[in-house]
């Protein structure tokens, strides 16, 4: 660009307005070899913005990194046999299974069930769901029905005590993962309670959802 201009600006002078060259034109050879150099180092403000995105952008590659880490490992540590159920807040440890998403747990073989609709939903959307809430404890449950009030059930009530229910963050439950949520979780024995539901006999919890199979086996039994 710069030879460009040059040239275009001789090009329109006439010869009479073009100064004849001198030696005082410029410097000497020995001056411009002995010539400081020229600074060529960016202003302090430009090295500090572009430290400042490498380091975004290293800890954006860390997070991809670390969830595709999540994603490769996420498969249960048990093997979803459930032998000793416990009782409501008193599942026992030998019962219940990490999810990809610590500190979640839940039992067994809703564990590997909900596992299986992860692996469809990570091969749909790239990441794996988003989880708010898993089994509690019955002292987990009666802190937060002091907390919540009546939108939680009391202690001893409720399916997370049986480690049969999970809570998903609003990115996995609504908009067009909440669409798909709703139309493949039943493939894998998962659905949200009708009383969960709008309209339904409890309070509108679209987050909520259970492992369907095992929630009315306890039932059945007189246990839920």
């Amino acid at each position: 660009m710069v030879l460009a201009t040059t040239a275009f600006t001789l090009a329109d002078r006439s010869p009479a307005s073009t100064p004849a060259w001198t030696a005082d034109a410029g410097p000497s050879t020995v001056e411009a070899l002995t010539a400081t150099a020229t600074d060529l180092t960016p202003p302090p403000s430009l090295v500090a913005q572009g430290a400042a995105e490498r380091v975004v952008r290293q800890e954006q590659a860390s997070r991809s990194a670390s969830r595709l880490e999540s994603q490769a490992d996420a498969t249960p540590d048990c093997d979803g046999v459930v032998t000793n159920p416990g009782t409501n807040g008193r599942v026992p440890d030998s019962e219940l299974c990490d999810l990809w998403q610590r500190p979640y747990r839940d039992r067994a073989d809703a564990a590997e069930s909900l596992f299986s609709l992860n692996a469809f939903y990570v091969a749909r959307f790239g990441e794996p769901m988003c989880l708010s809430s898993g089994y509690r404890s019955y002292e987990e449950q009666a802190a937060l029905r002091r907390k919540k009030g009546g939108i939680a059930a009391p202690a001893g009530l409720s399916n997370h005590g049986w480690g049969l229910a999970v809570d998903f963050c609003s990115e996995t439950y609504a908009g067009e993962r909440g669409d798909w949520l709703w139309a493949n979780a039943a493939t894998f024995g998962w659905e949200n309670p009708e009383w969960a539901r709008k309209g339904g006999s409890g309070y509108y919890e679209p987050w909520h959802w259970e492992y369907k199979s095992a929630v009315e086996a306890m039932k059945e039994a007189g246990t839920s």
